[in-house]
């Protein structure tokens, strides 16, 4: 039986990259996007192609939708090997402009939608003694850049979150672990006042795909994959270091 994957985010950027490139591997899927429309349209085109695909409206600020979307994925599946958190929201504002909605939205979205599909698809993992767990970070959770400090501080989180989740659950079979990606050629960003200087400052002069992230993020949830735990993999085109 081919193995199962939720994809949070899974309505466009790279949580559809994701959603796509576990498709080629032959993943059966649960699309979890909070873009009813976007993410039905999403599962549509997939069942068009003979992809096994679930589209689940989710809001994964709240815990119960992500226990629900959790469950429907078991219940039309069977199972959970694979949860991709790759839902999140990308605001830029000065730091004296952000407001206490923006810091609750952004951490909302961020970070506890990220928890709260991790903590509702761990126990039907533990129940299997085996299950992959990847979240997408940004290198902004440890290189700062102007205009986006409650951005910047949930990809942080979620760095350190990934890093403690890891270590309670390794023991179970769980491997819990994040990719960090620069600046992506995802379309909102490249029609962003920010995409083409910070794509200019990258030694490498080369966009980010989110096929390439994506690569990344299916290696990490293969089951070939025993070792690898608690890590974040950066890739910036080696904007980290310049």
């Amino acid at each position: 039986m081919s193995r199962v994957a939720i994809v949070t985010g899974a309505a466009n950027g790279l949580g559809l990259a994701c959603a796509e490139r576990f498709a080629a591997d032959g993943y059966r899927l649960a699309l979890v996007d909070a873009d009813r429309d976007g993410v039905e349209r999403v599962g549509r085109a997939f069942d068009a192609r003979g992809i096994h695909a679930l589209p689940i409206p989710t809001d994964i600020r709240d815990r119960a939708a992500c226990s629900a979307a959790v469950a429907s994925t078991v219940a039309r599946f069977g199972c959970v090997d694979v949860l991709v958190n790759a839902a999140g929201v990308y605001p830029r504002r000065p730091v004296l402009d952000i407001s206490a909605d923006d810091w609750q939205h952004v951490f909302g979205v961020n970070v506890l939608g990220t928890y709260f599909m991790m903590v509702e698809a761990i126990p039907e993992m533990r129940r299997r003694g085996e299950g992959r767990i990847v979240n997408v970070s940004s290198i902004d959770g440890f290189k700062a850049h102007p205009a986006n400090a409650h951005y910047a501080a949930t990809k942080a989180a979620v760095i350190s979150l990934t890093r403690s989740l890891a270590l309670e659950v390794a023991p179970l079979g769980i491997l819990v672990n994040s990719v960090a990606p620069g600046p992506m050629a995802t379309e909102a960003a490249k029609q962003s006042d920010w995409y083409g200087p910070m794509l200019a400052a990258l030694p490498t002069r080369q966009p980010i795909e989110p096929a390439e992230v994506a690569n990344a993020v299916a290696f990490l949830s293969d089951p070939a994959n025993v070792s690898i735990a608690g890590e974040n993999v950066v890739i910036s085109g080696a904007g980290t270091i310049v």
